[in-house]
């Protein structure tokens, strides 16, 4: 029979794992949100989920990259699902 003390130590656990799922879950919908307006509204990103740069301004010489925007987006859409993933697992593991 487990100890009080420790009963409460794994619920605490189990809480700080739904709190991590539940905001990888949410990084992981956000960033498919702005990779999808990134996509269809502002044209910044092509179906093929690689950066095309809108035409530069009459007399500008450089060439246009991806800004913090679209490489968040595109971090937060490659490690969300996998956290959110893991935590599942380890959450099913556990019961």
């Amino acid at each position: 029979m487990a100890s009080g003390r420790s009963a409460g130590r794994k619920r605490a656990g189990g809480r700080d794992i739904r709190l991590v799922q539940w905001a990888s879950g949410c990084l992981w919908l956000g960033s498919w949100l702005i990779i999808l307006q990134e996509i269809t509204r502002w044209h910044h990103m092509n179906w093929k989920l690689r950066f095309t740069p809108p035409q530069p301004p009459p007399g500008f010489q450089g060439q246009a990259h991806a800004g913090l925007p679209v490489i968040s987006a595109c971090v937060c859409a490659g490690i969300a699902p996998v956290v959110f993933l893991v935590t599942v697992v380890w959450r099913s593991a556990r019961k």
